[in-house]
């Protein structure tokens, strides 16, 4: 199975197994190597946080190597959902790449299966969609959430496009709350060091991602 081909269980390094071959010169030289559109939107249910819903859309040299895989099922269709299923385990076991926080700064848990998720193309990109949900409805008065989304590693930028406003729907929140994105402020030296490491190197400590995390940020008063 080509997704096994990467050593230590990487989802990233998974996801992209062809990705190496495909890159072109700008991303083999600096990291990050691979990147992700983002689109979240708030679930609520009964005036309370459930969940997000989320988009990714893969950068084309990452979509090809996922259609290759794609096209190598002939149609079959058992065997298109069990590529999607092992995709969407690992982001699992990689907690959606996504930390949710209370205003205290706890870390709030997520359900253990997602819901709704699957794989769409145009040809050239793949998006994978899905719904994370959280362990506890969370309730959206006197509080303040912060979603963080990064790859640890930044082996793969991970952002919101332009414009924010409609890359994140807020709509479903209470009249009582208002959201807003939070682009990451990282230093000129944070970005050469990321800029000085090729594929095959990583981060000491796995910090680099966070750094380079994009925030969405929930306030109910």
């Amino acid at each position: 199975m080509r997704y096994s081909y990467f050593s230590e269980g990487e989802f990233v390094k998974k996801l992209f197994l062809l990705l190496l071959s495909l890159l072109s010169a700008q991303y083999v030289f600096a990291h990050p190597h691979a990147f992700i559109e983002i689109k979240t939107k708030t679930l609520v249910e009964n005036q309370q946080l459930v969940g997000f819903s989320m988009q990714w859309i893969l950068d084309e040299p990452s979509s090809a190597a996922v259609l290759y895989d794609l096209r190598q099922t002939k149609g079959d269709k058992n065997a298109r959902q069990k590529l999607i299923d092992e995709v969407m385990g690992n982001v699992v076991n990689e907690h959606y790449f996504s930390y949710f926080f209370d205003k205290q700064g706890n870390k709030i848990k997520y359900r253990a299966k997602p819901q709704n998720y699957g794989m769409k193309s145009n040809g050239s990109q793949v998006m994978y969609f899905f719904d994370f949900m959280l362990s506890k409805p969370q309730p959206l008065t006197d509080n303040e959430y912060t979603l963080s989304t990064y790859d640890p590693t930044y082996y793969v930028s991970m952002y919101y496009g332009e414009p924010t406003k409609s890359a994140v729907d807020f709509s479903a929140l209470p009249a009582n709350c208002r959201g807003e994105v939070l682009e990451p402020q990282v230093g000129e030296k944070v970005k050469q060091y990321a800029s000085s490491l090729d594929q095959t190197q990583r981060d000491e400590d796995n910090t680099l991602g966070a750094l380079f995390a994009q925030k969405v940020r929930l306030i109910c008063r």
